[in-house]
């Protein structure tokens, strides 16, 4: 009997070491992705959630009268009346000094004759600090945000190129309506569709998805 034990247990070590290897394999298998490679999966990804409103007013914020509608096509898009609006929050702190894209298609019910704002969509943005949530490090406006349509609902190109500042946490995606001084809202429809939210290390970088953007105009 203490033979047989004796054997026993020699088989059983050496058992252990013909397994050591798998297990290391597993071990190696299984353990974190490093941070790195996280941080370089979401490089030029959308980082946009439901971007597309095919789920609805899923991971948006939907104020006033901001709704999802079958728009052109029946395809769903987002529809914002009489200073209603979308917003959307992306947390982004792993990216300080890098390059934030954002951008979409956009449309307009209206289109004022004088050439006035009132009723254009655009896009809007706030970079908040990651240590104070309500702390804005930049505003992103203005560049090529601004819905620029010649005439009522043709879909044009919307953009901005904006580098993150230190301590920038989250970025505050908006759907917004323009109105100008005087000139109020009349309950037109402005179309949002296609929307992005992009990261890169080089400003340059970003052309190619906005290239890809207007090929589609």
């Amino acid at each position: 009997m203490w033979a047989f034990n004796k054997v026993y247990s020699n088989c059983s070590k050496v058992l252990f070491l013909l397994l050591m290897p798998l297990i290391i394999i597993q071990c190696t298998i299984f353990k974190e992705i490093p941070k790195e490679s996280l941080f370089e999966q979401k490089l030029g990804k959308n980082l946009i959630r439901n971007p597309n409103a095919d789920q609805g007013t899923k991971y948006w914020n939907a104020f006033g009268e901001a709704t999802i509608e079958n728009c052109f096509q029946e395809n769903p898009c987002f529809v914002i009346r009489n200073k209603g609006y979308f917003s959307q929050d992306i947390f982004i702190p792993e990216f300080t000094g890098l390059y934030a894209l954002l951008i979409g298609r956009v449309a307009s019910e209206r289109i004022n004759k004088d050439g006035a704002i009132t009723g254009l969509p655009y896009l809007y943005g706030y970079m908040l600090n990651k240590e104070q949530g309500n702390l804005i490090n930049a505003y992103l406006q203005g560049q090529n945000l601004l819905g620029s349509a010649k005439r009522e609902n043709e879909w044009v190109t919307v953009w901005g190129i904006f580098k993150i500042p230190p301590s920038t946490g989250t970025i505050r995606f908006f759907l917004n309506q323009s109105e100008k001084k005087g000139i109020p809202q009349n309950g037109s429809a402005a179309y949002f569709d296609n929307l992005g939210l992009y990261i890169f290390k080089k400003e340059d970088e970003a052309n190619s998805i906005v290239d890809s953007y207007y090929k589609s105009d």
